[in-house]
């Protein structure tokens, strides 16, 4: 791992990444790419961290979540127990998220192994094991 001085919410963004991994939970983007967490800063409107900003997965359950809404309240428990990392401006938490992608960068060939094929592809594969 880069020597990023990561938090511990912070190595909570890592973990989500490598269990994605290790359960086979790996999405893939419109390039072919594959989707681990697809880090998103919200906003907190609510509770003790109120005006500030939490990155959390927006991969949830085998789909990306970009709404901002249902991301909180996706998290919102989490937020509020210190599991995603908090910061004071949307920037701040982008640019540290960008950061902590390079760990998930150099991870790709791991993520891109535990990528599982679409049904209609398994299918596929499956009668070309009869022939």
């Amino acid at each position: 791992m880069p020597n990023l001085n990561l938090t511990p919410a912070e190595q909570n963004i890592v973990k989500y990444h490598r269990q994605s991994i290790e359960t086979g939970n790996v999405g893939k983007d419109s390039q072919g790419n594959p989707i681990t967490v697809y880090s998103s800063t919200i906003y907190i409107p609510e509770g003790k961290y109120q005006g500030k900003f939490a990155t959390v997965p927006g991969w949830v359950n085998n789909k990306v979540i970009k709404n901002e809404d249902e991301l909180y309240k996706v998290w919102k428990s989490d937020i509020e127990q210190g599991t995603w990392p908090i910061y004071d401006s949307g920037p701040a938490g982008g640019k540290r998220a960008e950061q902590i992608h390079v760990i998930m960068d150099n991870e790709v060939g791991e993520a891109r192994a535990a990528m599982k094929p679409k049904q209609v592809e398994r299918s596929m594969l499956m009668k070309e094991r009869l022939k």
